[in-house]
């Protein structure tokens, strides 16, 4: 009967990759993130691919790395530099108003090395106080539900990463031996 199981988990995961996608879960990956938000985290690790997702296995060679960074527009640059006059000629009583892209990266990393990147972009403009404690690069309520619905976009993009399931067939070779005994 175990055979049997094994045979048709076989080839279901065959077809499964040949069709590109990932059928099952991916390996352990340890999660680092730019962001202080847990939602994405607690997201990615809600889906089948990435149930293994840990922040504190540090020892493990295989990272889910998110990152986000602001990258100016040239109308924002523009924009930007006489803002920037004119917030600092009123003393800080006009905002700063800036208009930037705000990526964010999800990034697969083994042994510290890049096999996969997702980058995903959005224009904001934004009008801060100079003196607010949040500082200029933080991210408001609108960029942080934009960055939490590129989760599902991440999902599906590395359900067919082709970098991604060479990654589960190499994982699979070595270790598939000693997770079958264990679970024995």
């Amino acid at each position: 009967m175990k055979k049997l199981i094994l045979i048709q988990l076989a080839v279901l995961t065959f077809v499964c990759f040949s069709q590109g996608v990932i059928a099952k879960a991916l390996p352990p990956f340890l999660y680092t993130s730019t962001l202080e938000s847990d939602e994405i985290y607690d997201k990615i690790k809600d889906s089948e691919l990435f149930s293994a997702l840990d922040k504190e296995g540090l020892g493990n060679s295989l990272r889910l790395y998110v990152s986000h960074r602001f990258e100016a527009t040239a109308g924002g640059m523009a924009a930007g530099l006489t803002s920037a006059m004119l917030a600092g000629g009123s003393l800080g009583l006009l905002p700063l108003v800036t208009n930037d892209d705000l990526v964010l990266t999800y990034e697969i990393r083994v042994h510290n090395q890049s096999i996969a990147s997702f980058d995903y972009r959005e224009n904001f403009t934004q009008a801060k106080n100079i003196y607010s404690e949040g500082g200029l690069y933080t991210m408001d309520k609108e960029e942080k539900a934009w960055a939490l619905s590129t989760v599902a976009r991440f999902l599906d993009d590395a359900a067919k990463s082709k970098e991604l399931m060479d990654l589960s067939e190499e994982y699979d070779f070595y270790f598939s031996d000693i997770e079958n005994n264990t679970s024995e």
